[in-house]
């Protein structure tokens, strides 16, 4: 494993300290989700990234169908 360091501004730490808390997870492991999250496998759909959610538990994935299918934020 590498270690980074990364600068978020004091709202984006809160924010991200309360998610993992609520989650039952260290911040560290909070960040790594968020960027497995964020990148798509090689080659594959924005969805692909969401593999496995429901083996995961996430509560909130149905509330970001959009996003998971069609890789954008669900349409107004």
């Amino acid at each position: 494993m590498i270690r980074i360091h990364v600068s978020l501004d004091t709202h984006e730490y809160a924010l991200a300290k309360t998610e993992a808390q609520s989650l039952g997870i260290s911040m560290a492991e909070f960040v790594r989700r968020a960027v497995r999250q964020f990148l798509s496998p090689q080659g594959e759909g924005p969805w692909m990234r969401f593999a496995g959610d429901v083996e995961k538990g996430n509560p909130r994935s149905s509330e970001t169908i959009d996003e998971i299918v069609y890789g954008r934020g669900p349409q107004t």
